[in-house]
């Protein structure tokens, strides 16, 4: 990016130069808030799958309860698990 100050400079003097600053302050704005948009988007996905997760654990953990007593063995199964 000093190329363009130095171009400037030349071709304008101090004005080119601060356009040339301007112009890289500019984009380094631009750069910060572009990684700040993908780490806001990282961050709501990390926390989406965060609540998935939980929501998908508290659903199992309520769902695999038994409300029965399992059946009792009859003797076909208890022959089979020998």
């Amino acid at each position: 990016m000093l190329w363009i100050g130095a171009i400037f400079g030349a071709l304008f003097g101090w004005i080119g130069i601060l356009v040339a600053a301007l112009f890289w302050a500019t984009l380094a704005i631009f750069k910060l808030l572009w990684a700040l948009t993908l780490f806001a988007f990282h961050a709501l996905l990390w926390v989406g799958a965060f609540f998935y997760k939980g929501i998908e654990y508290l659903l199992n953990r309520e769902s695999n309860t038994t409300k029965a007593a399992p059946p009792a063995l009859t003797p076909k199964r208890i022959r089979k698990r020998k």
